[in-house]
């Protein structure tokens, strides 16, 4: 019995040096990522920068809104006066926030959409009309049901959205009178 003992116990410190062995050599084999970075490094193999490395230029500033998205703002602006403050490319989930479970087209509209134009209550800064404009590529059938998906999610959250296309004459008296009648319409 003794020298079957001594034979488990000599066999069973071998695997353990084994499965040692073996932890350290897939420790080594590991891409550089997994393995602990070593002082004064950010992510990986990237060293640290400090601000003085970071150049001018390696991020650029991008146009807020294409020339048809800034022609339609300043015809939006004529046409609203003071009456509302124009809020431009906000993020859906900044005007609605979700109670209960949506389906997953609505949720990702919710999380990831934008709208082109909210038009803002001076005082509250509530969302009164929601405004879209529209290019060609909403043509498609992938933009018309990203279309319908926001629409839906306006529905739902109980404010107007208009639609008006690009390229087509923007009057400021037509603008104002459907905004009026969309805001009239809203509080009765």
């Amino acid at each position: 019995m003794g020298m079957q003992t001594a034979g488990v116990v000599i066999i069973g410190v071998s695997l353990l040096m084994l499965i040692g062995l073996v932890l350290i050599v897939l420790s080594l084999q590991r891409p550089r990522s997994f393995r602990r970075k070593p002082a004064g490094t950010t992510i990986g193999w990237m060293p640290a920068e400090t601000e003085e490395d970071l150049d001018v230029g390696r991020i650029r500033p991008l146009r807020l809104l294409s020339e048809s998205e800034a022609a339609f703002y300043w015809t939006l602006k004529k046409a609203i006066g003071e009456r509302w403050v124009i809020a431009v490319k906000v993020p859906l989930a900044q005007i609605m926030k979700r109670r209960r479970h949506l389906p997953r087209g609505l949720y990702q509209m919710l999380e990831y959409g934008h709208v082109d134009f909210l038009l803002l209550h001076p005082r509250s800064w509530e969302p009164v009309i929601a405004i879209e404009l529209d290019d060609t590529s909403h043509l498609t059938s992938v933009r018309r049901d990203r279309d319908r998906r926001k629409d839906e999610l306006f529905r739902i959250a109980g404010i107007p959205l208009l639609r008006w296309q690009v390229g087509q004459n923007w009057s400021v008296e037509e603008i104002a009178q459907k905004l009026w009648q969309t805001a009239a319409s809203r509080e009765n």
